[in-house]
């Protein structure tokens, strides 16, 4: 089965109880409209809680930042068939969209944008809560494969993310992939790590970015949220919108802050995990940057999708 299509719909928000209660209020019932296309496969939201400080290269920073800063970035990932089916989607269910993300631009600093990415690479179990590890131990050695037995990668904001964010030079992405690529296959040997996916940015959603047209803006500056702008007044595709030099998400999973700091420290700790890790750095024109996030409402199915 091909590998799905990611959106990552981001927008930072205002760090206060009213927006948590409107993530929580409002989330449930955008995924609901989403799940009405037959192109949507899963999807796994979180919101930023920290920056990895790597070192004192981002001295400011902190693993957990959630108390202290005014801000919460919200990074909501929704897996298709096809990167054209969540534009279809957004079309034929806009008045509905449009009106439920609305009713949260009281909270909005920035955002939405929403670029669209393509899996270059993939290892990501299915996720397994305490209660279901044992059925998973019985049908790995009834089936012959106990090497096989994944790790415990539990949902719902019981473990957090690595999101690492590179622009490679032109020419130089497959040297970056294959090196990030050894890299990640040798944090399998690292305590608490979960999985990782390698994402390349194809382009940008416009709807699902409220990037419009002069009518459009105007439209959408001027609407009391009950009325909707034109959604054909977008005035590009996703693919005009892919980006030189090309941009890469770095998703790795990891049991907890711990695991995550020292497991991804292997690559400036370790010579071994050093060189590899090196042959990436030199591909790179930015990063790479390391937001620490939390995915906290998720449809677990995409990974079935992913691994079937």
């Amino acid at each position: 089965m091909p590998k799905p299509y990611v959106a990552i719909n981001m927008a930072d928000l205002r760090n206060e109880p009213k927006t948590f209660e409107m993530f929580a209020s409002v989330g449930p019932k955008v995924c609901m409209v989403t799940a009405r296309h037959p192109g949507f496969v899963g999807f796994q939201n979180h919101i930023q809680i920290g920056v990895l400080p790597f070192g004192t290269r981002y001295g400011g920073a902190k693993m957990d930042m959630t108390k202290e800063s005014s801000t919460v970035r919200v990074l909501q990932y929704t897996f298709w068939k096809d990167w054209k089916d969540h534009e279809e989607m957004h079309r034929q269910n806009w008045s509905y969209l449009f009106r439920l993300c609305f009713s949260c631009a009281s909270q909005m600093i920035w955002g939405p944008w929403e670029p669209l990415y393509e899996i270059t690479y993939a290892n990501m179990p299915i996720n397994t809560e305490m209660t279901d590890f044992t059925e998973v131990v019985g049908r790995k050695f009834a089936e012959g494969k106990p090497m096989e037995i994944p790790a415990i990668s539990q949902p719902y904001g019981k473990r957090v993310v690595a999101y690492a964010e590179h622009t490679v030079k032109p020419g130089k992405e497959k040297q970056f992939e294959d090196a990030i690529i050894k890299t990640l296959e040798m944090f399998k040997r690292a305590p608490g790590f979960l999985g990782a996916m390698v994402l390349k940015e194809i382009g940008v959603s416009a709807i699902g970015s409220f990037q419009f047209g002069s009518k459009g803006l105007h439209e959408l500056l001027e609407t009391p949220g009950s009325l909707e702008p034109d959604p054909n007044s977008t005035i590009f595709e996703p693919p005009e919108a892919k980006p030189t030099p090309p941009n890469y998400i770095v998703h790795v999973e990891w049991a907890d802050q711990d695991a995550l700091q020292f497991g991804m420290g292997r690559v400036l700790l370790s010579p071994e995990y050093r060189a590899i890790h090196d042959q990436a750095l030199d591909t790179l024109i930015y990063g790479p940057y390391i937001r620490i996030i939390n995915p906290i409402m998720e449809g677990t199915f995409w990974r079935e999708y992913l691994n079937g």
